[in-house]
């Protein structure tokens, strides 16, 4: 009798155990869902932008900024979770500067735009949708020469779409993640599926489609448009990035930048990043032959990825 009652014991442990790592794990990934909700600011240097107002398909209501296009070509621009449009300026600084249109805009649950709540990248498919519609109707805007650039979330988002949309002549993903599963559940991998499917409650309550958000699918639906995919060596899930860019190596611009986190890469790579982007969208973009102003013509073949450190 005293070995079941230590089996027992040891069984019980062991449960009590596992429900503390699954819950850990949820409130944990709970709080990615509560996050500070700042109002973007228009900088001086965007006083021309407009102000306008997006529909999604769901009927929310999203906020952003028209920079309007003088060389014909425009690209929407998607930040990701926690941020407003004001965290992709650095990049629309960037463009506006060349001659391209910019739409930013605040995904849902962001900012000034209406939502309860961020989904990582599946319910904003409607917000890039929106966006892109929006800058098509631009008399400004060659519809033709439309393109989207999104970071973390955004990313995911701009993917799926891009995936689907092949009037979207080119993407740029900065920080993706390759699947929403693996966004989630990632840096919970220590105690396996007890953490992991614990990391995944608050997205599955929420009705966020998990299995749908495949950045490291989409890209393949993507070729052979231009994608360019940018990404810091300081960010976590290096084993991942290396198997999304080990995908991408025939057909896409890839970049790892060193000393680099999540984002943040102009501050990073003040010289280089600008005149990558640029020459991206340019080769892309632009009609054959035409650069922006101080970009050296780019063959539009993929880059070697920098070497890891």
């Amino acid at each position: 009798m005293k070995w079941r009652w230590l089996v027992g014991g040891v069984l019980a442990l062991g449960l009590l155990a596992a429900l503390a790592v699954f819950g850990r794990a949820w409130r944990h990934s709970e709080g990615y869902f509560h996050y500070p909700k700042p109002t973007a600011v228009k900088p001086a240097d965007l006083a021309e932008a407009r102000d306008v107002k997006l529909v999604a398909a769901d009927g929310l209501v999203l906020r952003g900024w028209y920079v309007p296009s003088r060389n014909g070509a425009a690209v929407v621009m998607a930040h990701g979770l926690s941020q407003t449009r004001a965290d992709l300026l650095p990049e629309a600084r960037i463009l506006k500067a060349a001659g391209y249109g910019v739409l930013l805009f605040d995904l849902r649950a962001h900012g000034e735009s209406e939502g309860a709540t961020s989904t990582w990248g599946d319910k904003e498919r409607l917000d890039v949708r929106a966006a892109l519609d929006f800058v098509r109707a631009q008399p400004d805007v060659d519809p033709e020469r439309v393109g989207a650039l999104g970071f973390s979330i955004g990313s995911a988002a701009v993917a799926e779409v891009a995936a689907k949309d092949p009037a979207v002549r080119a993407v740029v993903l900065l920080s993706p993640f390759n699947t929403l599963w693996l966004a989630a559940a990632y840096d919970f991998r220590r105690f396996g599926f007890v953490s992991q499917s614990g990391a995944l409650v608050p997205f599955w309550r929420r009705g966020i489609a998990i299995e749908e958000v495949r950045t490291i699918d989409a890209v393949e639906h993507i070729r052979p448009r231009p994608l360019l995919i940018v990404m810091g060596t300081e960010e976590s899930g290096q084993p991942l990035a290396d198997e999304l860019f080990a995908k991408v190596r025939e057909y896409a611009q890839t970049w790892r930048i060193q000393g680099a986190g999540h984002g943040n890469f102009a501050a990073t790579e003040p010289v280089e990043y600008p005149r990558r982007l640029r020459a991206f969208l340019d080769a892309a973009l632009l009609p054959e032959g035409a650069v922006s102003a101080g970009v050296p013509s780019s063959s539009g073949k993929a880059a070697p990825e920098q070497p890891r450190p």
